[in-house]
């Protein structure tokens, strides 16, 4: 018989321990996107290096960053489909194991031409390997769980861009640029071999075909997207390639749109997912938080040029907002089913406009003090909303459908980030060329830079305020369905209050 579950109150597992047997899924998972998170903040700090070892322009090493990206947008629509359909330990190993490939040739690269191939490899993998992972342990943990395991997963998500400027600096200073790939294959090994014990293969019982013209669409598009936005930082907006672009990405994407909301179809990302309250909301939450968060790669750039802080320097500073971020997802995880996602999301929204608010004061003179106090007050506002959203993401959602709602969930995000550096990339540019104009013989020191930053850093407090409304409108908390019995069905579906 099936176990029924009070339907008044949000269930209580929140404060117990996770299982031991959860908790070696989980840490699996998380070694993953950790590697992911390091090796994608890493490789920025290495392009000044890289332009000097393998004798190229600056504009050809942006491809070892626009390659990756590109790659990671073509796994992750496919995630979900294939993970439905060989089993979700299945292609996380396979994932892994590619973007393992993918670091060991890049380490070995003698040319950028080779290493902006590895570069392919490793975000084929990683675009594949993130979305499965969140999934799987969704479905694993079960609603009552959800909330401390998303907790668990927003830490590297915020702790590799945090850490990983800062040890990607001593790794290119200290030893070699080839060791940023290379420190990935003994954690990645190890990340392989627990998980052939720990992780279950789920499977969705349908068992149902790949959506090829769904894959004909989105993928090209979606890389057509990303690619537009990517040469918008030095081209503009306006410039023809970027044009091209985005109105045949956008119009690649509307057609896909079109064909996953006609009936009958088993699409890759189905559009009927947007009926659910939580699945809509969280995604146009994740799509402005990504776009906040893109913008955040101005902020390492005023403290080096503005604060006169060294690279080192800036990284230690940028810690304060990874550790507000993991302190504020680990301790509401635990009190998350008693709050409910409205009520965490709406706190995390008021903290990270209060700390962005902060920055937009910022100049030349301003304390150290000051600066780690907006770092953690945003970061405590991120790591909050971070875990609203993706709890909320998954209420009402059928269990076959959360692997398939992961990925679409990452596109919107990784949409967002590349969006949002595009868009501050191309602000921030105009705001340094007026000050270079009005400079005398246009070198501006850090005083005359700083209102440039200022003006820029606006643009992200706009990004918060669009998300007021659908914050607001996250669902108040979670209430339960039965729970299926464990023979039929081992994963709960929540329901939406």
């Amino acid at each position: 018989m099936a176990q029924t579950q009070t339907g008044d109150s949000p269930p209580a597992a929140g404060k117990q321990r996770l299982p031991a047997e959860l908790l070696k899924v989980a840490g699996v998972v998380l070694l993953g996107m950790l590697l992911m998170q390091f090796d994608g903040t890493m490789v920025s700090i290495a392009l000044n290096k890289l332009v000097g070892e393998l004798s190229v322009s600056v504009s050809t090493v942006q491809w070892v960053v626009t390659a990756y990206l590109l790659a990671l947008m073509v796994g992750m629509p496919i995630a979900g489909w294939a993970a439905d359909r060989f089993g979700t330990r299945t292609i996380w190993n396979f994932s892994l194991i590619g973007f393992l490939v993918g670091s060991l040739l890049c380490g070995l690269s003698n040319s950028v031409w080779m290493l902006i191939a590895a570069r392919v490899v490793q975000g084929l993998g990683g675009g594949m390997m993130a979305p499965v992972g969140q999934a799987m342990l969704v479905r694993v943990g079960g609603v009552e769980r959800r909330a401390q395991l998303v907790s668990l997963m927003a830490v590297p998500a915020v702790v590799g861009p945090t850490l990983g400027p800062v040890v990607g600096g001593i790794i290119v200073d200290d030893l070699s640029w080839r060791w940023m790939f290379f420190i990935n294959l003994p954690i990645g090994l190890v990340a392989f071999l627990v998980a052939g014990r720990a992780m279950p293969n789920l499977k969705a019982s349908s068992g149902a075909g790949l959506d090829v013209v769904g894959v004909a669409l989105l993928v090209p598009g979606l890389v057509a997207i990303v690619y537009g936005l990517s040469q918008a930082t030095t081209v503009g907006f306006g410039g023809v390639q970027v044009v091209v672009a985005l109105s045949l990405g956008a119009a690649m994407v509307a057609g896909f749109a079109w064909h996953a909301a006609r009936p009958n179809i088993d699409a890759l990302v189905s559009m009927r997912l947007f009926r659910y309250r939580g699945f809509a909301t969280s995604s146009i939450l994740l799509l402005l938080l990504g776009l906040t968060m893109g913008a955040g790669f101005v902020d390492p750039l005023f403290l080096q040029q503005v604060h006169s802080e060294s690279a080192l320097g800036a990284g230690l500073l940028l810690v304060a907002a990874g550790v507000g971020s993991a302190l504020a997802s680990l301790t509401m995880g635990r009190v998350f089913n008693r709050v409910g996602p409205m009520r965490v999301g709406v706190a995390g929204l008021a903290c990270a406009l209060v700390g962005r608010l902060i920055f937009t004061q910022f100049d030349a003179n301003t304390s150290a003090l000051v600066i780690v106090v907006a770092m953690f007050v945003t970061g405590v506002g991120f790591g909050m909303m971070v875990l609203s959203m993706t709890t909320a993401l998954y209420i009402g959602l059928p269990p076959e459908q959360v692997t398939r709602a992961t990925s679409g969930s990452r596109i919107f995000q990784q949409i967002g980030l590349s969006a949002g550096t595009a868009v501050v990339g191309v602000v921030l540019q105009f705001q340094l060329t007026r000050q270079q104009d009005a400079a005398p013989g246009g070198s501006p020191g850090p005083d005359a830079l700083a209102p440039a930053y200022s003006n820029t850093f606006w643009w992200s407090v706009a990004f918060l305020l669009l998300a007021v409304v659908p914050t607001v409108l996250l669902p108040k908390r979670l209430v339960e369905t039965p729970v299926p019995d464990k023979k039929t069905e081992s994963v709960p579906r929540p329901k939406e209050a």
